[in-house]
C-alpha cells in the first residue's frame, strides 16, 4: 500500500510537471488552482501516511510545490503593482529598446511590440533622442537581434543615425550592461544621460530588479503584450527568475530536503 500512495504521488507530481506550463500559458487562474490543490494533496498525504518515507516524500514535494507557486504569485502581484505604477515621461536623451529571441530572420510580435512602443515614444519628443537596440544572435546564421530591430525601425521611418546598435548582448542583464557601457562611451556631458528602457510589460519587474543592481537611474515604458501571447510569455519569465535566483532557490530546496529527510529517521 505504501509502494502503491509512493507510485501515486510521483505519478501526479509528473503531470503537474508535464502539463502545468500548458496550463497556465491558455487559463492561469486554473493552473494555479490545480497547483494549490496539488500541494493540498500532498500535505494531507504526509500528514495521514502510515509510513515515514511517503509522508517524509510528499511533505518535500508540497513544499517544493508551494515555494515555487509562492515565486509566481509574487511575480503576478509585482507586475500588477509595477504596470499600476507607470509614469508619464518625459523628455529623454536615450531610448533603450531591450532584444528578444528571434528564431527566423524576422522580428518576433513581442519584439515589434516593444519596437513600436519606441517608435511612438520617439515621435511624440520634441528632441529626439538616440535609439539603443540591444540583442545578440538568437541562433547560427541569423543575424543578431539587434540587426533586425534597426531594420524595422528605419522601415518605420527612425533615420538610421538616431540608432546604436548593441550586437553582443544574451540576455536581460547582458543588455543592460552592454548598453550602459555604450551610453558611458558616447555621453561626454557632465549631466547625466536620461535613459527610458522600453520593454515588454510581462518584462518589466525583472528589468527594474537587474537595473537596481547596476545601480542605474532610468525611466521604464511597458509595451502591451497581446493577450494570446502575454501569458505564455509570463511563464517563461518565471522560469527566468527561477533561475536568476537559481542559488537562494538551491538553498531553500536543500533545507527542504534535510528537513523532509529528518521524518525518515
Amino acid at each position: 500500500m505504501n509502494f502503491l500512495m509512493m507510485v501515486v504521488v510521483i505519478i501526479i507530481e509528473a503531470l503537474v510537471v508535464y502539463r502545468i506550463r500548458f496550463v497556465y500559458s491558455h487559463k492561469p487562474f486554473l493552473a494555479i488552482i490545480c497547483s494549490g490543490a496539488t500541494i493540498m494533496a500532498f500535505f494531507l498525504i504526509a500528514k495521514f501516511s502510515s509510513s515515514r518515507y511517503v509522508s517524509a516524500f510528499s511533505f518535500s514535494l508540497a513544499t517544493i510545490n508551494l515555494t515555487l507557486l509562492i515565486v509566481m504569485l509574487l511575480y503576478m502581484w509585482i507586475l500588477n503593482q509595477t504596470l499600476k505604477q507607470q509614469k508619464s515621461l518625459q523628455e529623454t536623451d536615450f531610448l533603450m529598446v531591450l532584444g528578444s529571441k528571434c528564431l527566423t530572420p524576422r522580428v518576433t510580435p513581442v519584439l515589434a511590440s516593444r519596437l513600436d512602443e519606441a517608435i511612438e515614444l520617439f515621435n511624440d519628443f520634441d528632441i529626439k533622442p538616440q535609439i539603443i537596440v540591444t540583442g545578440g544572435s538568437s541562433a547560427a546564421g541569423l543575424p543578431t537581434e539587434a540587426e533586425l530591430m534597426k531594420h524595422y525601425l528605419v522601415d518605420n521611418g527612425i533615420l538610421p543615425e538616431m540608432i546604436i546598435m548593441e550586437t553582443e548582448a544574451k540576455n536581460t542583464i547582458q543588455n543592460l550592461e552592454f548598453s550602459s557601457i555604450k551610453i558611458r562611451n558616447i555621453w561626454h556631458k557632465k549631466s547625466r544621460p536620461r535613459v527610458i528602457i522600453v520593454t515588454s510589460d510581462f518584462h518589466l519587474p525583472r528589468t527594474k530588479f537587474h537595473t537596481k543592481k547596476l545601480g542605474l537611474k532610468v525611466n521604464f515604458a511597458a509595451a502591451r503584450t497581446v493577450q494570446k501571447l502575454k501569458w505564455p510569455a509570463m511563464f517563461r519569465e518565471f522560469t527566468a527568475i527561477l533561475w536568476d535566483h537559481r542559488y537562494s532557490l538551491v538553498t531553500i530546496l536543500g533545507m527542504d530536503f534535510v528537513f523532509s529527510l529528518s521524518m525518515c529517521l
